[in-house]
């Protein structure tokens, strides 16, 4: 291999970890796609290919110097980040406008990667907001406020617990949904006054797919059909795994 084709397959490679990233991070299918060509034209190829469906990335490259390489990148994770993601548009846009090296690219993404998104507190209090907005919004008092938001705190560190565990997603959302379902009628029985309904509507909205569906329909509308109906179907399955949580716990108590 000489140095020119080297430079070229690590040149794609940096590029495939960064639109693998974008991904994982819930970017739509057409800007992966644009990125990874643009920021491979960035880097001197000539002729850019890209395929990508919701679980795969797919890159041929050739020019003057490069008879013709292909990389495939299995995506395998999902964490649905949108503040990675606009680290990442920066980071891709920076390889566009200004000369960047594929070792240069590849420091920045480390970079990205090695930063936390939030803490647990951070995290807690997120819940806590997002369940005490909805059970007011769909008419809860202030004690069903309260002991939504204390659930949701109780809850943020399930979730972490599990996420970190590497479990099925669609699981880790059936046991939280379960917990809280449990936590919700355990404060009912506990706390009189409180409407186990309606906290639970409180916390099951920090588990539904929202992003999820609407980048489903965004691809769809794309002509991405193959990767809209996949995340329309995560959507759905999330949606049934977390009703089927709430369920079961309340039918067992």
């Amino acid at each position: 291999m000489d140095t020119e084709e080297r430079k070229s397959r690590q040149a794609l490679q940096t590029v495939l970890d960064i639109g693998a990233q974008m991904l994982s991070s819930g970017a739509e299918i057409s800007r992966v796609e644009d990125s990874i060509i643009r920021m491979c034209h960035a880097f001197g190829e000539e002729t850019v290919e890209c395929f990508a469906i919701t679980y795969v990335i797919v890159v041929t490259i050739s020019g003057e110097h490069t008879a013709g390489l292909t990389e495939i990148r299995r995506i395998r994770a999902f964490d649905r980040n949108m503040y990675k993601l606009t680290q990442l548009n920066a980071l891709s846009r920076e390889i566009c406008e200004t000369p960047v090296t594929p070792e240069q690219a590849a420091e920045k993404l480390r970079e990205i990667e090695s930063r936390k998104s939030y803490s647990l507190l951070g995290k807690m209090g997120i819940f806590a907001l997002i369940s005490l907005s909805f059970t007011l919004f769909f008419g809860g008092s202030i004690r069903d406020m309260a002991v939504s938001a204390l659930i949701g705190i109780l809850i943020a560190p399930v979730e972490t617990i599990l996420s970190d565990s590497g479990m099925n997603r669609f699981v880790q959302v059936f046991l939280c949904s379960a917990v809280a379902g449990f936590l919700s009628i355990a404060m009912a029985g506990i706390w009189r006054g409180v409407s186990s309904e309606l906290v639970s509507i409180g916390n099951i909205m920090i588990f539904i797919p929202g992003v999820i569906f609407t980048c489903a329909i965004q691809e769809i509308f794309s002509n991405n059909m193959l990767s809209g109906l996949t995340r329309l179907g995560e959507a759905v399955i999330t949606s049934l795994v977390i009703a089927t949580g709430f369920v079961l716990v309340n039918v067992a108590l």
